[in-house]
């Protein structure tokens, strides 16, 4: 259906981006996961609403991985320094939480369609762990004086809550290519038709 591209696609784009030089693996990451998402979009609305938001991506994979290039040696790029730089950090953080949002979202709402309770909480458990991160990380970068003097104690705890909630959504993608239409099996969803609701009546 679209889930193994997007497992895939989300370590390229989130795991490999940890390590700043190697976020050129966003250019490789999302374009995986929008192909996932084309594919599983006609099951549910909400992943085609991910499906459209995804594009908004690929200005920022393009900056980033010019930026992890730079890193490494591999050019020079005037652009990426500066405030530029600034808006496009924030531009991805408020970018990234949108389609997290969306991506969880559309997993809970195809889930409970297909009576599968536990993915269906799962998701909406990762949606609580990605609110505490882009919470934390937020506060983390306020100009207070407090926040300045433990910046090292945020840094890590910021570090490490995004760590657990990509695994965890790594995880909850996986078990959603596993039980979902495995192949062989001929109980997945109907496809959507244009102009038809995702939900249940």
């Amino acid at each position: 259906m679209g889930f193994g591209w997007l497992l895939v696609g989300y370590f390229f784009a989130n795991f490999m981006s940890l390590y700043s030089p190697l976020s050129i693996g966003m250019l490789i990451g999302y374009p995986m996961m929008i192909m996932g998402l084309y594919r599983l979009a006609p099951y549910h609305n909400r992943f085609r609403y991910t499906f459209y938001l995804s594009f908004l991506s690929l200005p920022f994979a393009i900056y980033f991985s010019l930026y992890g290039l730079a890193q490494m040696g591999f050019g020079s790029y005037p652009f990426l320094g500066g405030i530029f730089f600034m808006v496009m950090e924030w531009g991805y953080f408020i970018f990234s939480f949108a389609f997290h949002a969306f991506l969880l979202s559309a997993i809970a709402a195809l889930t409970q369609e297909l009576g599968l309770a536990a993915l269906q909480g799962n998701a909406w458990r990762n949606m609580i762990f990605v609110a505490l991160y882009y919470i934390l990380d937020c506060f983390a970068r306020l100009p207070i004086g407090w926040v300045l003097a433990h910046r090292n104690y945020f840094s890590l705890s910021v570090i490490l809550l995004r760590i657990i909630f990509m695994m965890l959504n790594m995880y909850l993608i996986f078990k959603c290519y596993r039980h979902i239409c495995p192949e062989g099996d001929e109980t997945m969803p109907e496809p959507k038709r244009k102009g038809e609701k995702g939900e249940k009546k």
